[in-house]
């Protein structure tokens, strides 16, 4: 512990000493470095003639990290969970339900907004989105915003934002298949149709992932309620299916629908290992979306973007008393969707200002029957309203301001006392004529309670509050030249002050906690030759002792080292490696329990033959024994391979 104590310090200096090195020994960069560093600033997302309505990254307020799927250390994975859970900031664990639980920044699954194209998903009646059942193929960028959310992003962003920005269809190819195949006859298929025309496109998409069950390392000890080998009860077989649209109308205006089903007919939930006699299951779990989007150019420097779109889901949970599932305890039967609406009107930069606004309308649904508390059908409904509006103002080519308030009422049925809150944020901006960038952002989000947390027969509160955060991040980031060494580091600070956290107390959920939580992301990438690149990123987490509530599943200390080699004969070879620290973790009785800290270790080899892409690789390449969550181990060592 006195080790761990000491070691951000430690870190931060050097990463301000290397900061201070390369500032004063840098060089002036070649135009084709600089091109390369300043493309995130203007890319927006085009379809070939024809626009995808989303979020750019120009709206946003604080610092916007983005990754690539196609990257080599991404290449055996088959879900969004399996890309997101090396970021620093970020951390993804397996859950009491075998779902995906998603904190950035210590912020729990059910305060982080998930998106599709700038669509909202449902999170359900608990609040949460399951990333290992969010198919990876054909996302190009995924999108992340850990500090401070603009307000055109609506409302329900205080842990933070993530994007998913799917794939353009490209005017010369026409087919993608994908084969994946790991161990313990895990495997998915995946085939989709795609093109683009003068002045429509289209893409089809359809996947099945099926699996046996992971391997556990080889360590593992055998417990009570869980044998060892393969993990007990994580068979699961997956079907996806998704189909979307765009066409131009007068060469002006843009037109897309979408529309995507995911189902599984039958899935088995692996219980605590430190637990006996938890046998659950999920039967008829689906997901569903179809949404209308549209670009109306109403004048010269006048247009409308809008979106009308439904996303929901069902499934039915029950529990057994026995490990044949004969004997039936709980069976509930949940139903799910939102019917939303996100309209923009956006006035183009004329000269040094632009300005956005728009109204943004989520009607939110849940009906539950089971065995219980709900014998006959209950329905519950929330109808989250948005305004919003944000201006940015460029002072010169390297100084901008970019302010957003967004205002947000919920109501809903049971509800005694309505909220209008507000969410303004601001965000500046500064580029050194060195390249260095500066960005300072603050601005205040809120997290509106979930259906379970107001409506639960058995903890419902219905006069619960939203809870709010200020967030603040202070970021600066460079790219470099010394002799012939290039690389690029970047450094973020932040704070955030969070009051109304939901949790519970004598049984009810209540509004009763507070976090002053801060720490810093840091990344660095250096090429020494064109044949060899290393990456490194480091993200630390703490809170103030005056906190009263203690930030789960979150490490302390993260660290992430990737190696990337290009070999002869045009491959490529990727070591990785991911240290995460000690981590507290509640176990059913909510007591705090402390995991041990632990490194993993992966290998990728991979080789382009013409239009077919091969993968290969291992994940945890020394098969060590750590727990995502507290009972609930991760897989060991898992060979594989992808085309």
């Amino acid at each position: 512990m006195h080790m761990l104590t000491r070691l951000p310090s430690r870190i931060t200096a050097l990463l301000f000493l290397l900061w201070l090195c390369q500032t004063a020994l840098g060089q002036k960069l070649p135009a084709v470095y600089q091109s390369k560093q300043d493309s995130l600033g203007i890319r927006v997302y085009t379809l070939e003639k024809v626009r995808v309505i989303a979020t750019r990254p120009q709206e946003s307020i604080g610092r916007l990290s983005v990754l690539n799927p196609g990257e080599r250390t991404q290449a055996l994975s088959g879900s969004v969970k399996e890309v997101l859970q090396d970021s620093p900031g970020l951390s993804v664990t397996t859950g009491t339900k075998d779902e995906s639980n998603l904190r950035i920044r210590g912020f729990r699954k059910n305060e982080v907004k998930i998106l599709v194209d700038g669509r909202p998903l449902n999170a359900g009646y608990f609040g949460n989105i399951d990333l290992q059942n969010l198919p990876l193929s054909d996302i190009s960028e995924i999108q992340i915003l850990k500090g401070p959310v603009s307000s055109l992003y609506g409302s329900n962003t205080m842990g933070g934002v993530v994007n998913l920005i799917t794939r353009e269809p490209s005017a010369q190819k026409w087919v993608k298949l994908g084969l994946l195949a790991k161990r313990n006859n895990t495997n998915q298929l995946e085939l989709s149709v795609a093109h683009s025309f003068e002045d429509w496109n289209f893409w089809l998409y359809g996947s099945r992932e099926h699996t046996d069950g992971f391997v556990l390392p080889g360590d593992f000890v055998p417990t009570i309620s869980e044998n060892g080998d393969v993990r007990n009860n994580s068979l699961k077989t997956e079907y996806n299916i998704q189909a979307k649209s765009s066409f131009s109308i007068m060469d002006f205006h843009t037109l897309g629908v979408s529309w995507g089903w995911t189902f599984v007919p039958e899935k088995k939930i692996p219980a605590s290992i430190y637990e006996a006699n938890d046998f659950k299951l999920y039967k008829d779990w689906a997901r569903y979306q179809s949404t209308v989007m549209g670009d109306i150019l109403l004048g010269e420097e006048l247009k409308l973007a809008g979106l009308v779109y439904l996303d929901g889901g069902k499934d039915t949970y029950q529990q057994y008393n026995d490990p044949q599932y004969q004997f039936l305890s709980v069976n509930s039967i949940m139903h799910y969707n939102t019917v939303g609406a996100n309209l923009k009107l956006e006035l183009p930069q004329n000269g040094s200002l632009g300005i956005t606004g728009g109204y943004n309308l989520d009607c939110q649904n849940s009906t539950r029957k089971d065995n219980g508390d709900y014998l006959n059908w209950t329905n519950h409904r929330i109808y989250l309203q948005h305004l919003f509006a944000q201006a940015r103002q460029d002072f010169s080519a390297r100084l901008n301001l970019t302010g957003s308030m967004g205002l947000s009422l919920a109501t809903g049925d049971y509800r005694k006392a309505y909220y209008l809150y507000p969410e303004p944020a601001l965000g500046i901006f500064y580029e050194l004529p060195d390249q260095t960038r500066l960005s300072l952002a603050t601005g205040i989000n809120a997290s509106y309670p979930t259906m379970r947390q107001l409506f639960s027969a058995e903890r419902g509160n219905p006069n619960l509050k939203p809870q709010s955060g200020i967030k603040t991040e202070l970021s600066t980031s460079r790219p470099f030249i010394m002799s012939n060494l290039s690389g690029f580091l970047e450094l973020i600070l932040f704070h955030n002050k969070v009051r109304n956290l939901i949790d519970l107390r004598d049984e009810h959920y209540t509004n009763i906690y507070s976090v002053d939580s801060y720490g810093f992301d840091a990344e660095g990438s250096i090429r020494p030759i064109s044949l060899i690149s290393f990456d490194a990123a480091y993200g630390y987490l703490d809170y103030s002792a005056g906190s009263d509530y203690r930030l789960t599943e979150s490490p302390r200390n993260t660290l992430s080292l990737k190696c990337n080699l290009n070999l002869p004969h045009k491959l490529g070879l990727t070591i990785s490696s991911l240290y995460k620290d000690i981590r507290f973790s509640q176990d059913s009785a909510g007591s705090y329990r402390v995991l041990p800290a632990y490194w993993n270790h992966s290998i990728y080899l991979n080789r382009d033959f013409g239009v077919i892409s091969i993968n290969c690789g291992v994940d945890n390449l020394m098969d060590v024994y750590y727990e995502e969550e507290y009972g609930y181990p991760a897989a060991g060592r898992n060979l594989g391979i992808k085309l």
